[in-house]
């Protein structure tokens, strides 16, 4: 893939008080894919998850989806949640957990991982993961492999080895109107990267007004998660 390979991602946050995000405008400043967070736990879905994703798509950016995982409803279940909250998306970037919780037994973690990413490979095959660094090291510790990484890394350093999506801090960006998370395609391995398709007429431009959506967890990256795992 040719160009720039900055992205977004983006949740209900990037649309306060129901203001839309202008993909046009973020194409046109050099962006070349967005995630959006779908789902939360097993009942949370993302009102603005249809049109962000058709109107990015239009603009003729890659697309991708995420799943918040919450500690309490089975992990089966959120992503039997989170798969069908898809249904009839095309992302060109595919499916991700977003595992962010506090710290557990390792053991316990990587269940939990697993279970999720097993059966959101029954409906959308080859979930990626992001994690922070402190996550990355616990997993590690693991010997365990997870398929494709989406690294939350907003230090100085170099994007790491095996990652494919690099979270690498966060910003303002033309035509959204909140701070969002930027990141970089570091590699296309591992990715079904099709040339985007031209910007083209999409349901998105008649969805009707979105009301403001419940309170949902921001994502935080710390650098102070060095007890994570047990």
């Amino acid at each position: 893939m040719s160009g720039s390979t900055r992205g977004v991602d983006v949740s209900s946050w990037q649309h306060p008080y129901g203001e839309q995000v202008d993909w046009e405008e973020v194409a046109k400043e050099g962006f070349t894919f967005a995630l959006v967070k779908a789902t939360q736990g097993t009942h949370w879905v993302n009102s603005w998850l249809d049109r962000d994703l058709d109107d990015a798509r239009a603009a003729g950016l890659l697309v991708g989806a995420y799943h918040y995982f919450e500690l309490g409803p089975a992990p089966k279940d959120q992503a039997e949640h989170f798969v069908g909250s898809l249904l009839g998306q095309w992302l060109d970037l595919g499916v991700w957990l977003d595992w962010e919780p506090p710290a557990m037994a390792n053991f316990t973690a990587t269940g939990y991982i697993d279970e999720f990413v097993n059966s959101t490979n029954d409906g959308r095959p080859n979930c990626g993961l992001y994690v922070d660094l402190a996550w990355l090291e616990v997993l590690k510790s693991t010997n365990r492999t997870f398929g494709r990484l989406w690294l939350a890394d907003w230090t100085p350093a170099a994007p790491h080895e095996g990652q494919l999506i690099w979270q690498e801090k966060i910003g303002t960006v033309k035509g959204i109107p909140a701070p969002v998370d930027i990141d970089v395609l570091t590699t296309t391995r591992a990715a079904n990267l099709p040339t985007a398709p031209a910007p083209k007429p999409t349901a998105a431009t008649v969805h009707s007004m979105v009301l403001k959506d419940e309170p949902e967890e921001e994502k935080t990256v710390s650098d102070d998660k060095e007890n994570v795992g047990e």
